[in-house]
């Protein structure tokens, strides 16, 4: 068990470590192009992305549980790859097809005719990032999330240059959507260093051919449309803010506060298919009571995030100011909601990956179905009334519902659920937290300290209150002699 909870915690790590690099790469993108196009401009920006990534990443997120867990099941993981990227390369044919297709209706509805363009140039991404996440599936579920870790950090860091270069070289907002475009085909080279799945290979059959595009399939029916649902309802709020009436202008305000609430998401990107993994091949090799603690510990690591939330809460008009300018100082009123519902979002994340290995894909569709009706309805309440906080009330409110109950029906499944005693000593910790960034004034770059500040605070009353026992601070403090040994036998002059 320990061996593979450190598998669990250092693989998230390195992942986190380099999926966070999206933090500082899309905040200075954001910047940069905000400033660059003014609100109209990135919001126009700001929606085209929208409307890609959905179908990229919701495709992508949903194909990728089967897939991980079939891989984390086989011996081998070429037994499957050839199936795994057959299926996400046609998929991502599929959708490019569409969304050029749409693109033109798309544009219509929101009354921006140059969405349409944008929309048809993106289309070119979308193969090349299901390709790219293919490769990343498969690497995942093999165990090698070093490999995975580096994927993540070319792609981000090729983002933010090329981005950048294509801009200044074209004066326009199609350099910056080029950049995206290339840097998913630097991310595909990079992937196909570690994993070379054959697009017109056979996948291997192992007992009785249970490894074929039929049985991914069926399989990933349920998830798929799991989680189409929640990336619509997640983005929901944005287009329907938009197409009630809200100017472009709007839409880059509150494009600015989705980006903000994203530290939760980036989060799952990392942890969720890690887990997954881990625990598809802790039941493959029939250690059930090793998945189970995962899965409570897992649980309790989304709660133990609440007061960095809750911090981001309290600093929401200083850190919008000091990052995007006081023209976008609107966003910190929906980024306190959003940021909340981003982490309901990372618990329902974790718990529908217990409820795939489980065996339960199903169950998740079930919580998640629901969500883009009611959403929906809340939104055509709400925002009339109520604007961007409407909006993200309801977004947050429906999240941590959906979350909720997702976490009973892992209780259902296994018998566990997170700590009790975790989630009241992190409410009353954010709770100080948030009051203490409220009243602490720390205006521009002293806002940086102000949260290290806090953030050290948050820590130290985690840890005097007990919640940290004292083998999981020994397995901490192993795992960092670990790293700094090695990282010594790596320097010069290292022996």
């Amino acid at each position: 068990m320990s061996t593979r909870r450190g598998e669990l915690f250092g693989g998230t790590a390195r992942i986190f470590a380099a999926e966070a690099l999206l933090v500082p790469v899309g905040v200075v993108t954001a910047a940069f192009l905000s400033r660059r196009f003014g609100p109209e401009g990135y919001g126009l920006w700001t929606l085209a992305c929208v409307l890609v990534v959905w179908v990229e990443s919701n495709v992508a997120a949903a194909l990728s549980r089967p897939a991980i867990k079939l891989v984390g099941e086989a011996a081998d993981w070429r037994e499957v790859g050839p199936a795994v990227l057959r299926l996400y390369t046609l998929v991502g044919v599929g959708l490019a097809l569409l969304l050029w297709a749409a693109s033109s209706t798309l544009a219509a509805a929101f009354g921006e005719p140059e969405l349409a363009g944008y929309l048809k140039l993106l289309a070119l991404d979308v193969p090349l990032f299901c390709a790219a996440q293919a490769h990343r599936n498969l690497i995942v579920g093999a165990g090698m999330f070093r490999e995975r870790a580096l994927v993540s950090a070319a792609r981000w860091t090729a983002r933010l240059l090329l981005v950048v270069l294509f801009v200044e070289a074209s004066g326009s907002l199609k350099g910056a959507l080029w950049g995206s475009i290339c840097a998913s085909a630097v991310e595909l080279l990079v992937c196909r260093r570690y994993a070379r799945p054959s697009l017109f290979g056979r996948a291997g059959e192992t007992r009785g051919g249970a490894y074929t595009m039929r049985r991914l399939c069926v399989y990933a029916l349920p998830l798929v449309a799991s989680a189409l649902c929640v990336s619509l309802y997640n983005r929901l709020d944005l287009l329907m803010l938009k197409a009630l009436g809200g100017t472009s202008a709007e839409a880059g305000v509150y494009g600015v506060a989705q980006n903000l609430a994203l530290l939760p998401s980036l989060f799952s990107f990392s942890f969720a298919p890690v887990l997954l993994s881990t625990l598809s091949r802790a039941l493959r090799d029939g250690d059930e009571a090793a998945a189970r603690q995962h899965a409570r510990q897992a649980m309790r690591a989304v709660l133990l995030l609440l007061p960095l939330a809750s911090a981001t809460a309290g600093a929401a008009p200083e850190i919008v100011g000091l990052i995007f300018g006081t023209e976008f100082l609107a966003a910190a009123a929906p980024l306190r909601l959003l940021i909340f519902g981003s982490l309901a979002l990372l618990l329902l994340a974790v718990a529908s990956c217990v409820l795939t290995a489980g065996g339960k894909p199903r169950w998740t569709f079930y919580v998640a179905g629901p969500l883009v009706a009611c959403a929906a309805a809340g939104h055509l309440f709400l925002i009339p009334r109520s604007g961007a906080t409407g909006a993200a009330f309801v977004t947050t409110t429906l999240a941590c519902a959906a979350a909720l109950v997702t976490v009973g029906l892992v209780r259902q499944l296994w018998r566990v659920a997170p700590p009790a005693a975790t989630l009241w000593r992190s409410a009353l910790v954010s709770v100080v937290a948030y009051q203490l960034l409220v009243w602490w004034p720390g205006p521009g770059l002293l806002l940086v300290p102000k949260l290290l500040a806090v953030s050290a605070f948050a820590l130290a009353a985690l840890l005097l209150s007990g919640e940290f026992k004292a083998a999981e601070l020994g397995a901490l403090r192993s795992l960092f002699r670990r790293r700094t040994r090695g990282a010594s036998l790596r320097a010069p002059g290292g022996l």
